[in-house]
């Protein structure tokens, strides 16, 4: 349905204690509103509209991590190597680590 093709007449709804209010159901139709979806307030006047918001799209995200991508090892061998050398630095810092402490204990 579209809003603008309908002439309502006014539809209510209470606000709670905690500030909410329960969007009726030919509203949330009109609007083609769901779960989860995102409502926007917007003051024109002496009158406030309401709007749902576009979700947004997975290609909205297209090419947010190209950079990254560049540090993505090309092959499972080198990606293996990138690991171990990782596992290797973090027991080396940990033995270090113990042994500090171990000298102060003396």
């Amino acid at each position: 349905m579209n809003a603008t093709a309908v002439r309502l007449r006014p539809i209510r709804a209470r606000l709670t204690r905690q500030g909410q209010v329960t969007v009726p159901k030919l509203v949330r139709d009109l609007l083609g509103a769901r779960p989860g979806d995102d409502l926007e307030f917007e003051a024109e006047g002496d009158r406030i509209v309401l709007r749902r918001r576009a979700r947004p799209s997975v290609l909205d995200f297209a090419g947010i991590a190209a950079d990254r991508a560049l540090a993505i090892p090309p092959t499972a061998e080198a990606l293996d190597e990138r690991i171990a050398a990782a596992w290797t630095a973090r027991a080396e810092a940990r033995e270090s680590r113990i042994r500090a402490s171990v000298r102060r204990r003396r």
